[in-house]
């Protein structure tokens, strides 16, 4: 009989520790974290070599890209003007400007700048593309320059990333 209380305290013993130890669970795998992808764009009024800003009887609306790929305008903006959106590549990214102005506003001379560009940034570093230029002229040059080119009143940029 002592015997068996042995062998049955035993056997209890073992189920007892068998039971305490536990399967060690697999250490989940960290989930990445996502990259960020900012689309900056961004427009001046002052051009990349000349520190003269665009005379303010200028005035600008942009249309841009906005993360759902919507074209989004805003009018009448304040230069410098710059915009960011958080994306997920691939992305094309647009942008357009377009410059308005009364004639009997403009100063003289007149100082008309385009200056404009689209950036990638990811994860806080990247690249930006800028275009850029100024021109100091007469009102009378000016109004002749947007009569025979009024397509200078306006500037496209893009870019897919």
């Amino acid at each position: 009989m002592k015997k068996l209380a042995f062998l049955i305290t035993t056997l209890f013993v073992i189920a007892l520790v068998g039971a305490g130890c536990h399967r060690e669970e697999p250490t989940p795998t960290p989930t990445p974290t996502p990259e960020t992808n900012s689309v900056v764009y961004k427009v001046d009024n002052h051009s990349l070599t000349d520190a003269s800003p665009m005379s303010p009887a200028l005035k600008m609306s942009v249309t841009y890209t906005d993360a759902d790929g919507q074209q989004v305008t805003e009018n009448n903006v304040t230069l410098p003007w710059v915009k960011t959106v958080e994306v997920e590549r691939p992305f094309h990214a647009k942008l357009t400007g377009q410059i308005t102005f009364n004639e009997d506003e403009l100063p003289d001379p007149v100082v008309f700048v385009r200056s404009y560009g689209i950036g990638l940034y990811v994860n806080g570093s990247g690249d930006f593309d800028m275009t850029s230029s100024t021109n100091t002229m007469s009102k009378e040059m000016f109004l002749k320059l947007i009569s025979e080119h009024p397509e200078r009143l306006q500037f496209t940029k893009e870019a897919d990333f």
